[in-house]
């Protein structure tokens, strides 16, 4: 059985494009500008040697991997 996983952040899920941290309270994918902030914000929260930057570049290539983010004009 393959993980079934969040288009915009990698987090297993059961199923959907995207995990409940990742949409509005209308469902819909939120904005990038929002999505890069709290992703940044929970590497920093995860690395305390971690530099904004250093957390900012390593946000920018891993949301380049994701389906959802991979083609965005802010990452290429």
């Amino acid at each position: 059985m393959s993980e079934h996983r969040c288009e915009s952040c990698g987090m297993p899920i059961d199923d959907g494009q995207f995990c409940q941290y990742c949409v509005d309270e209308q469902g819909q994918l939120q904005p990038f500008e929002e999505r890069f902030e709290r992703m940044v914000q929970w590497a920093l929260s995860e690395r305390s040697d971690l530099s904004r930057p250093e957390a900012e570049e390593q946000t920018r290539q891993y949301m380049r991997t994701m389906p959802a983010w991979k083609h965005h004009p802010h990452l290429q």
